[in-house]
């Protein structure tokens, strides 16, 4: 009996899912209809009710952003911008759609330079999603262990030979694609950035109003939350800068 009520239970979650898939999808197409229409407003309104649902992908996020950017309101594009690369950051639309609201607001940072070390690295992580990654480890792993089997099994010395070295080149490819994966989960999972969503914002030297100004930020600017203390977080800009903001007047993610 015990076994019959957990095919159900599990028979009814399917169902739930399905349903669920179901009115996502006809969201998204009323979204992507009304867009289209001019109905920019009424399209966020609805790509906003698809992520309550807890359906967060790349093409809610990019479409959202661009009926954002279409109302110019460029902050809450830059930040739907930012979260679709986070999921995705090998998607070349978003990037250079962000690139085009990021030239919209005021505040132009220069940015502190990388070793060419960290540059290849991020720059190459960034050639596939997390989810691509995991599939080439999957690839890399399977094509390892046939190159094994022909560096054990082969008669010919020329056999055994490719097998061993392909193997090598596959248990690199392999290991780089779990390290990749691993990294861009994390970063997708971790809210450790953020953009200013109020017009202009003075940043503090502490968490307190009190406190010394140090420098002035505008809307739509993207910073790097290092710490929150109650209703305040340590943020660092793109050349370094460090201070603090009222966690009110950004949006974290």
């Amino acid at each position: 009996m015990k076994r019959y009520t957990l095919l159900l239970i599990g028979l009814f979650a399917f169902m739930g899912m399905s349903f669920a898939q179901d009115d996502t999808n006809a969201w998204f197409e009323q979204a992507n209809t009304a867009y289209n229409s001019g109905n920019y407003d009424t399209a966020v309104v609805v790509y906003e009710k698809i992520l309550n649902a807890g359906m967060e992908s790349v093409p809610v996020y990019y479409n959202m952003g661009n009926a954002y950017y279409k109302l110019r309101e460029y902050p809450m594009a830059i930040y739907c911008y930012e979260k679709a690369l986070k999921l995705d950051p090998s998607d070349e639309d978003v990037q250079v759609n962000l690139a085009i609201a990021n030239a919209a607001i005021v505040d132009k940072i220069e940015p502190m330079p990388q070793s060419f070390f960290v540059r290849w690295w991020r720059s190459l992580r960034s050639t596939l999603s997390g989810n691509q990654w995991a599939w080439c480890s999957i690839a890399a792993f399977a094509l390892l262990l046939l190159m094994l089997f022909l560096f054990f099994r082969a008669r010919k010395v020329g056999l055994r030979k490719l097998g061993f070295f392909m193997g090598l080149i596959f248990l690199v490819v392999f290991a780089l694609s779990v390290v990749f994966s691993l990294q861009l989960k994390q970063i997708a999972d971790t809210k450790d950035q953020a953009i200013v969503m109020t017009p202009t914002v003075t940043v503090k030297s502490s968490p307190s109003v009190n406190s010394v100004d140090l420098f002035v930020l505008h809307e739509g600017t993207k910073v790097e939350v290092m710490d929150t203390q109650g209703e305040w977080s340590q943020i660092r800009i793109a050349n370094g800068s460090v201070g603090w903001l009222e966690v009110s007047e950004m949006r974290i993610f």
